[in-house]
């Protein structure tokens, strides 16, 4: 256990030095904040943000945002600095950095802010050390050499040299602080016996930092840079927020919303008057219920009767559709197989009439073709023993002979020049066949017997004249034709000379070529008998009269013209035959095709007329479906007709059969439901429209369907059931509206009381102190006086009553609510700051027995307010603690010299460190003030700032005046 003597005194705790690097207008200051000093230079320098820069770290915060609320600061007239602006200003660059050097039992620490990542973010570094151990991280106070000896800057500063800290001393406890938690708990816990929890407490709250004594510490801080003000209702807020902080119980804060309690008083009221309004409706209802059943009853009946009526025609439809739906195919495919039937009749009638044509036309060709084949069959008896080939010859040469002729007689010199030819030709004709007659007759001379028999068949074959020559040769001539016939070889498909074939005609033997000189011979012969008939003939033409010649001419030409067509019969005799033989094939097949087409006909004629009798058949049936379809139709239809919107399921009877009759009996039970439903919806449309029950419908309608009469009926039913019950839990919550109605009525009246409970306690403390020549000094808390109007009427209100408390509390409430919370909407929320309406201070002067409330000088004022401060703030410290802060005093200037003497000592008794800022420097506040440092006198030209906006420079030493004869002088 360490410091145990410390238990019998205080444990101070104090702020000692702020160090401002490249922020606000400096480049490098540090000022000390324990001791009464006095800060000179020109306007917008920054002297009192270096002050408010203490709010950076007393306050729990890690960012800018919403800065007006946490650190309200201010400009010169008063307008609230933005969290951008704010943050620009006092964290430029990532090398700007606020140092707070400060002291408790455990010793010195610095607690160093710099900006994180975050938007507008700063983080807190805090180092259980003493400023000097730090310094030449951040400022080189060593080099005098630059800036008129003030130092240099140092060449890494920025957020890394944080780290390195962080580093260098984590071993003797620095930590980093990042979330508003970790603050709260290093900062404000005062914990002098646990070095670990207490080595960097800041500001001893009695309760750690409690959000409550955290809002009544930043008041009195605010308050600190207004202590020399005689306005004192900028005190209304921090009182309030002082007075609710030092409530046992947070609940008890007053927090009161008053339109809470008029609207549930409405809504009470409005349920009351509800209720009873739906008692007045019980006897409708219980007639709604009685009509409602008898339409039921009615409707059950009907939709009995109409579902079984619809299941017979809906299954007579079905069976008739079914039977219909089974013929109507049938029919159309008779009618089909009809079409089809007549079409196939019609093909085969006038397949029936292509086959007769065809038919016709074959006779007609087979007719001609047949009358060719006799004819034919007659020339060849004409000329038996002849083949085709022959009789084409005879034929053609007889043409040919009729063809000269014919020329002969129709030009005489023809026949001259003619006869002439013949008669030369005759003579050649006789010398050939004599010729030829004397070769046979001695052959033995010929010149093929004179050779060898192969050289005889190579002459022979080569020249059948050589057969015919009758020369003598010798023997040297036979040896040469015998040598020259050696050049041929006498092969199966002929002569060949040197081995290459020579001719293709089969080689004739010596008899071959003999029997055929033999056959020339004979034809010699005929050729000479020919010609002795044509020379005849010939010269009975020359010789003949015209008349003679003309009636040649005519026989020789009708003699043509058979020769002619016979000749034209025997040439295409293949052919005809051919033909003939084709012809005859196709009508075999017409007349076979033409008789299966007969029968194809007889079958299809009989099917057609089966076909005519199954569709007139399947019509009929057809046609009696139908009627009864349409029927059953007719009265399905009508019987939908009938059909309510509102058909409920019931156990259906079968029915043998529906009629006319029936469905009318049915139309009137129709009409007595539409009028029993009709009445039912008027009444129900009396509970929709009244307004007075929550039923399943948004709105009257003209009908409801049987579910939403039933939702119906089912909530009104509910209502009714439970009406009872509801009036009970009215009654039970009127009992308890007004138990919360007094409470919160209690609560108003309560908080007056601890409002003037928590003056009475400060006045108290305020008798021990005697200021100037003041005594008797009172803080005086000024109310709202329409809150004590309120306040005094509702003392005198009877609450002890279990029906609603009478409309005329209500209206009083709601006319304090209107009146005091003018324009404003939705919750109207009663504080402890809307009901302060002032802050002022009392007093008695000396020998005087009147007290006064006028305003006294800045010093007095100044003076009170150091006092009250000190009150308030023991009230907030550990009760073992003593913290020393800064005062502002911005007008300090402005006072005469008692007073400035006089503010000083009322800092110097409590404890505090008075501050005070002017732009010129006087010779009355430095003659006071203990300690005073000229800024404007302090600039350096090598900075951090690279633009030259921040270039002061002050460190380590400050300016007072003494008396010569103090030891500090030596």
């Amino acid at each position: 256990m360490e410091n145990l003597e410390l238990l019998d005194k205080k444990i101070a705790y104090s702020v000692k030095k702020l160090i401002a690097i490249n922020s606000i207008s400096y480049c490098y200051t540090e000022l000390p904040i324990d001791q009464h000093c006095a800060l000179f230079g020109r306007n917008n320098l920054g002297k009192t943000s270096l002050l408010n820069a203490l709010k950076l770290h007393l306050f729990p915060e890690i960012s800018f945002h919403d800065s007006k609320t946490k650190f309200a600061f201010k400009s010169s007239k008063g307008e609230l600095y933005s969290g951008e602006d704010s943050y620009n200003y006092y964290f430029p660059s990532d090398s700007s950095f606020l140092i707070l050097e400060a002291e408790n039992i455990f010793g010195p620490f610095c607690l160093i802010l710099f900006k994180s990542n975050s938007s507008f973010g700063y983080q807190r570094l805090a180092l259980p050390c003493a400023y000097d151990d730090i310094r030449e991280h951040f400022w080189n106070i060593h080099d005098t050499k630059v800036n008129n000896g003030l130092g240099s800057p140092v060449s890494d500063l920025g957020i890394p040299k944080i780290h390195a800290l962080h580093q260098q001393y984590a071993n003797t406890g620095a930590v980093m602080l990042k979330t508003t938690k970790e603050i709260k708990e290093k900062l404000f816990s005062h914990n002098p016996m646990q070095r670990a929890k207490g080595r960097y407490c800041l500001v001893p709250l009695k309760e750690g930092g409690m959000e409550r004594e955290l809002s009544a510490f930043r008041q009195l801080m605010n308050f600190t840079f207004e202590i020399a003000k005689t306005d004192t209702k900028g005190l209304t807020e921090t009182f309030a927020t002082i007075i609710e902080s030092g409530k046992i119980n947070t609940q008890d804060k007053l927090h009161q919303d008053l339109q809470t309690i008029l609207d549930e008083y409405n809504e009470l009221r409005q349920t009351q008057n509800k209720l009873k309004t739906i008692a007045n409706y019980r006897d409708d209802f219980k007639q709604l219920s009685v009509l409602h059943q008898s339409r039921n009853e009615q409707q059950q009946h009907f939709s009995g009767t109409f579902q079984a009526y619809d299941n017979y025609l809906t299954k007579a439809e079905t069976g008739l559709h079914h039977q219909v739906g089974q013929i109507e195919p049938e029919v159309n495919r008779l009618s089909a197989e009809q079409q089809r039937l007549g079409k196939t009749s019609n093909e085969l009638q006038n397949q029936g009439s292509e086959y007769t044509g065809q038919l016709k036309m074959l006779y007609r060709d087979l007719d001609k073709l047949n009358k060719q084949r006799e004819r034919f069959e007659k020339i060849q008896n004409d000329y038996s023993e002849t083949t085709t080939a022959e009789l084409r010859n005879i034929l053609q040469a007889k043409q040919d002979g009729l063809d000269e002729k014919i020329d002969h007689l129709e030009n005489n010199q023809k026949a001259i020049d003619a006869l002439t030819a013949k008669v030369g030709l005759q003579s050649n004709t006789i010398e050939a066949r004599n010729k030829k007659k004397q070769a046979l007759e001695h052959y033995e001379k010929s010149l093929i017997s004179r050779v060898d028999a192969h050289s005889a068949m190579v002459l022979s074959n080569l020249n059948a004249q050589f057969s015919e020559v009758m020369v003598e040769v010798d023997e040297k001539q036979t040896d040469i034709i015998e040598h020259f016939t050696r050049l041929f070889s006498i092969e199966q498909t002929g002569l060949h000379f040197l081995g290459e074939p020579f001719s293709k005609e089969p080689v004739k033997s010596p008899q071959q070529l003999q029997e055929q000189l033999q056959q020339d011979l004979e034809h010699l012969e005929g050729t000479i008998q020919k010609l002795d008939r044509e020379i005849l003939e010939l010269k009975n033409i020359s010789s003949a009269s015209g008349e003679y010649q003309k009636q040649q001419l005519q026989e020789a030409e009708k003699a043509r013209y058979h020769i002619k067509e016979d000749l034209i019969i025997v040439n295409a005799i293949e052919s005809t035959q051919q033909q003939w033989q084709t012809k005859t094939n196709e009508v075999e097949e017409i007349e076979n095709a033409q008789r299966q087409l007969d029968k194809q006909r007889e079958e299809t004629q009989g099917l057609l007329e089966q076909n005519r009798n199954d569709l007139a058949t399947a019509k009929e049936t057809l046609e009696a479906l139908n009627k009864q379809l349409q029927e059953a139709t007719s009265l399905s239809q009508r019987l939908k007709n009938l059909k309510p919107d509102n058909l409920i399921p019931v156990d259906v009877h079968e029915v043998n059969s529906v009629s006319a009759s029936d469905l009318s009996e049915l139309e009137g039970e129709r009409a007595k439901l539409n009028m029993l439903t009709e009445n039912v919806n008027k009444k129900l449309n009396e509970f929709v429209q009244c307004g007075h029950f929550s039923v399943p419908v948004e709105m009257a309608q003209s009908s409801y369907s049987n579910e939403q009469q039933t939702g119906i009926l089912n909530a009104l039913n509910n209502t009714f059931a439970e009406l009872h019950d509801r009036q009970e839990t009215l009654q039970s919550r009127i009992i308890e509206h007004n138990k919360m109605t007094g409470a919160k009525i209690g609560e108003l009246t309560g908080n007056r009381s601890h409002i003037r409970a928590f003056i009475n306690k400060v006045n108290k403390q305020f008798e021990h102190y005697n200021i100037s020549n003041l005594k008797e000094i009172r803080v005086e808390i000024e109310l709202d006086h329409r809150f004590e109007e309120l306040v005094n009427e509702l003392d005198s209100t009877n609450l002890n009553t279990t029906d609603i408390h009478d409309d005329a509390l209500y209206q009083r409430l709601n006319q304090f609510c209107e009146d005091f919370f003018i324009g404003v909407r939705g919750n109207r929320i009663l504080e402890m700051s809307k009901i302060i309406k002032n802050v002022k201070y009392s007093y008695k002067k000396e020998h005087q027995d009147k007290r006064e409330e006028k305003d006294q000088s800045t010093g007095t004022n100044a003076l009170i307010n150091c006092t009250l401060l000190t009150i308030l703030m023991r009230d907030l410290l550990a009760q073992e603690s003593t913290l020393k802060l800064p005062v502002i005093f911005d007008e300090f200037t402005a006072l005469d010299e008692y007073n400035q003497r006089t503010a000083i000592k009322a800092a110097t008794e409590h404890g505090f460190a008075l501050f005070c800022a002017s732009p010129t420097q006087t010779a009355e506040v430095v003659s006071v003030v203990d300690y005073y440092i000229t800024l404007d006198d302090f600039h350096a030209n090598t900075i951090y700032d690279s633009s030259g906006e921040r270039d002061v420079v002050f460190h380590h030493f400050w300016e007072r005046l003494y008396n010569v004869t103090e030891p500090q002088a030596l």
